[in-house]
């Protein structure tokens, strides 16, 4: 797969987009911008989610930043225009890992350095969330008159302990990756070094499950939190009778009863 356009200052791809087998992964490429978003980024973004939704051979994505410096350090404030471009450009799912993100193949982030504003709000929306140790991240809209506009308040009350989540959303003031994940908001923290390695690796052995099952368990996870415990609870056995009779499932039960490794097709 070609990287899309628009092109960055320089003649490059905004967006890198590229696979290693099942998973797809994508690449913030403005690193001169620390990978700051532009209205055409987000919207190549989008464009890319849309390819790999449709292909059913990419089974799980990755998304991180070019450069050692920056995962994504928020809306390019240079080139942006003073009303906020989430609406517009983040748009209706699924074009987004934003608002709402119905894209159900797992996302995992390797967040490689700042991730700053709208840049934590792209790696809270994402499943799974490995970052280096040189890692920072914020939210400071506060420090310049603004508030999140792109799912920060919301996801992160979901995710993180409540008083640590107000200190962050409050204060604007920069964390560390250990710090971070002591919130309960990463899966874990490496070596710049190792920080892609490890998190493809577990992108591929989530690749490996059925992919039937994953997207069920993600729509049962998303839709099932802002709903009663009894609705979720149907909304889980109604995606588990879905399940019941696929193709895939008869072979994952095949193959446990034979000791071998499953061969999932996706039906």
């Amino acid at each position: 797969m070609t990287a899309p356009d628009p092109v960055a200052p320089g003649g490059e791809a905004e967006l890198l987009v590229d696979r290693d087998g099942d998973v797809g992964i994508l690449t913030l490429n403005r690193p001169q911008a620390h990978n700051s978003l532009t209205t055409s980024l987000i919207d190549v973004l989008g464009e890319a989610l849309v390819e790999f939704r449709d292909d059913d051979s990419i089974r799980a994505v990755v998304l991180t930043g070019a450069g050692g410096k920056a995962f994504c350090s928020g809306m390019d404030l240079r080139g942006a225009p003073d009303t906020t471009a989430f609406d517009d450009q983040f748009g209706e799912p699924p074009r987004h890992l934003s608002r709402g993100m119905e894209f159900w193949k797992p996302v995992l982030a390797a967040i490689n350095g700042y991730a700053l504003g709208a840049g934590f709000e792209l790696a809270m929306s994402c499943d799974l969330r490995y970052a280096a140790t040189t890692a920072t991240f914020a939210l400071p809209e506060v420090k310049i008159g603004s508030m999140p506009g792109a799912g920060g308040t919301q996801r992160i009350i979901r995710q993180a302990p409540a008083a640590l989540a107000m200190e962050l959303l409050l204060t604007g003031d920069r964390w560390d990756a250990e710090r971070i994940k002591d919130a309960g908001l990463l899966n874990g923290v490496v070596p710049a070094a190792d920080l892609m390695s490890t998190t493809v690796d577990v992108a591929h052995r989530i690749a490996g499950n059925a992919p039937l099952s994953l997207r069920a368990v993600k729509q049962a996870v998303a839709r099932g939190r802002h709903l009663s415990l009894a609705d979720g609870l149907t909304l889980e056995r109604t995606l588990f009778n879905l399940l019941r009779d696929t193709e895939d499932r008869a072979e994952g039960r095949a193959a446990f009863a034979e000791k071998r490794p499953p061969v999932f097709r996706g039906r």
